[in-house]
């Protein structure tokens, strides 16, 4: 049941319908009288008349349903005609074919259930009463003229038939509404909560990876693709031929093996990921991929200040007997200083002496390390500053050392202070294994940026690093350079990784490069 303010689209729809039911009604009556078709009663009284009417209502069904496709005026004003005509039009074929007895009466009881449907209450119940008092004044006509036998009783039947099924036709109109409404408001509210879903799958940092039952990749958000480099091509591929390193992993799991997800990186560029799975009810599996940066900046950051504790600590235990050592050691060297033995070992007190003070410098300045501060750094003025620095304490030419760039407005969120550190360790390790006298560069800084990451490589002409010191480049206290603490390459590391950055080693044997990874949602970039 509609207001008479407001309509929506269905009740159009509803009378629509019912227009095209009058169409086929009023073509049906005509052609069955026209073709002398059965049954015989229509137009028994009066077939001229009976001709002229269902002409008329056929026409008339075409104008009606024209304007109701139109929409044309007020609904409940259009609807209430249409009716009311039906009731004049029908009560008139009823009179043509003989009266009541005919038993066309029943074609009005669908006039009056459409009127209890689509208009409201009291114009339906003025509907109803309506086609009582057409039936009744058929079945008056009928005694006055003489033209049969009256039938009171069926038209009293018939009126209580009308008033019944109105009274029933808008108590389930009503009912059927509210059920449209709910149905339709719940239907809202899935299709925004699907939207609202799939924005923040899209959206989010962690990412999501759909396996069907067959291992083959079935959707993806676009953290995933970052996260395993795989693209909408490798849509409903296979995970093994995707990503392998996470298939072996998965398929683990799908076994039931203990621990089967590790961290992992799908290619050496792309960042440490660690995966975790579901099953859905639908025989499909998802997979949360989550980047491990972010846990590794928050457990770096804690090691650091454990770090710091530890070294602050003991730092005042050792410096004063290893000061007390160092001061004896000169002592010894001024009292016998003709002795060539004694100035050998003294030397090797000093020497030895001042390398645990390093180590113990290095350490204290852990331990000294405040919190992260990042801001934004643009990197290319940054560089050609701190390139130029080094070079003058250095002595070295624009030629010995090269800066390149492909994203000349790159910038990154990172501690400014800690990055240099980083990058003064690793330019000081590049000049120190350089070869100075080739041609050519001997240090090249370059940085580049894909949809990812903005990379920052430095490179040096030197041998590169062994496959046997590779494996422990990164680790405290490790060093095949004389005089090195080895903590170097480790604080480094620790410092890039307490900013969200990654420090790797892409050098291989004759070559030597170590890249700084920044990542995308951690920094700025313009192009």
């Amino acid at each position: 049941m509609v207001s008479e303010n407001t309509v929506d689209p269905t009740s159009w729809r509803a009378l629509l319908i019912f227009s095209y039911y009058r169409l086929f009604l009023a073509a049906t009556l005509f052609a069955v009288f026209y073709f002398n078709l059965p049954p015989d009663f229509l137009g028994s009284l009066d077939p001229a008349a009976y001709a002229t009417v269902s002409q008329i209502y056929l026409l008339a069904g075409l104008a009606l349903t024209a304007l109701t496709h139109l929409r044309w005026n007020n609904f409940v004003s259009l609807t209430t005609l249409q009716l009311l005509f039906d009731i004049v039009l029908l009560t008139l074929l009823i009179h043509t074919s003989g009266g009541l007895q005919s038993g066309l009466g029943s074609l009005m009881v669908v006039v009056v259930i459409a009127g209890g449907t689509l208009i409201p209450g009291r114009l339906a119940v003025f509907t109803a009463a309506i086609a009582t008092l057409a039936v009744l004044f058929e079945a008056s006509y009928t005694q006055i003229a003489g033209e049969g036998v009256t039938r009171y009783s069926q038209a009293g039947m018939l009126g209580a038939t009308f008033f019944a099924t109105t009274l029933l036709a808008q108590v389930l109109s009503k009912k059927m509404q509210r059920t449209q409404l709910i149905a339709e408001e719940r239907a809202r509210d899935v299709s925004k909560l699907a939207m609202l879903n799939q924005h923040i799958i899209s959206r989010m940092q962690t990412g999501v990876l759909v396996v069907d039952a067959q291992g083959r990749i079935s959707m993806f958000n676009q953290s995933a693709g970052q996260l395993l480099g795989i693209g909408q091509s490798q849509l409903f591929n296979a995970l093994a031929d995707a990503v392998p390193a996470l298939a072996i992993q998965f398929s683990q799991w799908l076994n039931h093996q203990p621990q089967a997800f590790e961290p992992f990186q799908a290619r050496p560029e792309l960042p440490e990921v660690l995966a975790r799975a579901t099953r859905l009810d639908s025989g499909e599996s998802l997979i949360y991929l989550d980047n491990t940066s972010a846990m590794a900046q928050q457990a770096q950051q804690l090691k650091l200040a454990s770090l710091g504790r530890l070294s602050a600590s003991i730092a005042h235990e050792i410096r004063n007997p290893l000061g007390a050592i160092s001061h004896a050691g000169e002592l010894l060297n001024e009292l016998d200083a003709e002795n060539p033995q004694t100035q050998k070992l003294t030397a090797i007190i000093q020497r030895h002496s001042a390398r645990v003070n390093s180590i113990i410098e290095t350490i204290l300045q852990m331990s000294r390390r405040k919190s992260v501060e990042p801001s934004v750094v643009v990197l290319l003025p940054w560089l050609e500053k701190l390139v130029a620095e080094f070079s003058e304490i250095n002595r070295l030419s624009n030629e010995q050392i090269q800066l390149e760039t492909e994203v000349p407005l790159a910038r990154v969120w990172i501690d400014e202070a800690q990055l240099q550190q980083v990058i003064y360790n690793l330019l000081e390790n590049a000049l120190h294994y350089a070869r100075k006298n080739e041609a050519g560069p001997m240090i090249a800084i370059k940085v580049a940026a894909d949809d990812d990451e903005v990379k920052l490589d430095i490179s040096d002409n030197g041998p590169g690093v062994s496959a046997e010191a590779a494996e422990h480049l990164f680790e405290p206290f490790y060093s095949q350079r004389t005089g090195g603490t080895g903590l170097g390459l480790y604080l480094a590391k620790e410092l890039c990784q307490a900013n969200g950055a990654r420090l790797t080693y892409l050098g291989e044997e004759g070559t030597c490069c170590f890249r700084i990874s920044f990542p995308m949602h951690a920094r700025e970039y313009i192009e």
